[in-house]
Order: structure tokens, then sequence, then C-alpha cells
């Protein structure tokens, strides 16, 4: 009788998923990164170039491997002096080890977007942040 009751599950487990391949499960689609022109001072680094969202991963990589799009868990103190934790995409300077521009706080079930607006800081408080670039998906040509 158990080993009825375990083929049983077995066959449960092993039917076809028919399920639909989704924008988020699907394909990676190229991510643009786009320099602001308005209000953005000469000596920021520029970033511009599609980026390619590695399989599996939440990171997008430039095509010349210089520049990566990460998602980061980012700490700040609030004005009580707590502690905060937000996520951001980063766009990160591969070379230097180090981030250069944030994104404002990601809701969790948002970050599989890649429409965002990048600024200079990524701390929440600071409201004065310069607007540096933005990224979207790269649309295909039909």
């Amino acid at each position: 009788m158990k080993l009825f009751r375990l083929l049983l599950v077995a066959l449960l487990f092993s039917c076809s998923d028919d399920s639909k391949e989704t924008q988020e499960t699907g394909e990676p689609k190229p991510i643009v990164v786009e320099m602001e022109k308005t209000n953005v001072p000469n000596n920021l680094t520029d970033v511009t170039g599609t980026y390619i969202l590695e399989n599996n991963r939440e990171y997008g990589v430039r095509e010349d491997g210089k520049y990566k799009i990460l998602l980061t868990k980012s700490k700040y103190k609030d004005k009580d002096q707590k502690e905060k934790e937000v996520l951001t995409y980063t766009i990160f300077d591969v070379a230097k080890n180090k981030p250069l521009y944030f994104t404002v706080e990601i809701d969790v079930a948002k970050r599989l977007e890649r429409n965002w607006e990048y600024y200079d800081t990524y701390n929440p408080e600071i409201t004065d942040k310069k607007l540096v670039c933005k990224s979207r998906i790269k649309e295909e040509n039909k």
C-alpha cells in the first residue's frame, strides 16, 4: 500500500507544466542606460550603453564589461539614528570596485522592472539628489 501511495505522489509531480513563459522568466532583455542631459555635471562617469542581464542573476553587465547594474541592499540611518535597509539598483564600476549611481528605494515586488532613474546618492534622507541617468528595457526592432 505504501508503494502505491508513493507511485501516486510521483505521478502527481511528474505532470507536464503547461504554464507560459512571462517576460520575467523568458529570455533576458537587454537594458539600455542613458545619461541625463540636463543639470548633470561634466565630471560624472558616462555609463551609457546596453547591459545584458545575466541568466538567473539579479544583475546586468555592459557590453564592454566595465560596468554592472547590481541589485543591492544598502543601509542608512534615519532621523532617529535607527539603521534602515533598502533595496537599490546600483551602477557599479568593475575596475574600481565602487558603486557610482543609485536608484531610490525599490519595493521588493517591483525589483524585476528595468525602468529606473539613477541618482548620485542612495540615502533616502537626502532630498537634493541629482538625477544622473535612466535605464529601460531595450525595445526589439520589428
